[in-house]
């Protein structure tokens, strides 16, 4: 009898994660390395790509 590894990565659409706050996408991202689930870790980077990067603003602010 063999034991099957319950398919995790169909419960991630992009759509499901792009619903996430940037810290919870990073967290997924980081708990999916570790499992050795490469498809949700890489829908995690492209959701992450496609977002604005906010420290940009925050420099500007400073300089004002």
């Amino acid at each position: 009898m063999r034991i099957t590894r319950p398919a995790r990565a169909a419960q991630w659409t992009r759509e499901k994660i792009d619903s996430l706050s940037t810290a919870e996408v990073r967290q997924l991202r980081d708990n999916a390395q570790r499992l050795n689930e490469a498809e949700i870790a890489v829908l995690c980077e492209q959701v992450l790509g496609s977002r604005p990067r906010g420290g940009a603003r925050k420099a500007s602010r400073a300089r004002k």
